[in-house]
C-alpha cells in the first residue's frame, strides 16, 4: 500500500503525460518542471521536445544506463556541451506515453527515488 501523499507509477506517468500533451497542444515555449515533492529535489525540465537535468558524476552514470534502455531518447549536442558540466539535456522526440515513462524512470533510477514518490508539476 502507497503513503500518504505517494502515487503509484501508473498515476504518475498518465499525469506527465497529460501536461506534456497540453503543452504541445498549446504550443508553448515555457518549459514544464517534474520531479518529486519537497524541497531540494532534483528537477526534470521539460521544453519543446528537450529535457534538461542536472546531475552529478554518479547521476550521469545511471542516466546513460538508462539511456541505453530507452533508445529513442538522445543527448542532445550541441546544447550539453556549451552547459555547464552538471547540465545534460537529452532530445525526447517522443509520444507524450513514452516520454512520461521515461521521466519517471529517470526520477526513481537516476536520482533514487522510492517507487511511489508523489510527482510534483509546474509550469512557469
Amino acid at each position: 500500500m502507497a503513503e500518504p501523499g505517494s502515487e503509484d507509477a501508473t498515476t504518475r506517468r498518465a499525469r506527465i503525460a497529460e501536461a506534456i500533451t497540453a503543452h504541445r497542444r498549446a504550443g508553448s515555449q515555457s518549459a514544464v518542471f517534474f520531479g518529486p515533492k519537497g524541497d531540494d529535489v532534483p528537477v526534470v525540465e521539460y521544453v519543446d521536445r528537450e529535457i534538461t537535468v542536472e546531475v552529478d558524476d554518479a547521476e550521469r552514470d545511471r542516466l546513460d544506463t538508462l539511456l541505453s534502455e530507452f533508445p529513442v531518447f538522445k543527448i542532445a549536442q550541441p546544447a550539453t556541451r556549451k552547459s555547464p558540466a552538471s547540465e545534460v539535456h537529452v532530445s525526447a522526440l517522443a509520444d507524450p506515453k513514452h516520454t512520461a515513462d521515461f521521466v519517471d524512470r529517470l526520477v526513481l533510477d537516476v536520482y533514487e527515488f522510492d517507487e511511489n514518490y508523489a510527482l510534483a508539476i509546474a509550469e512557469p
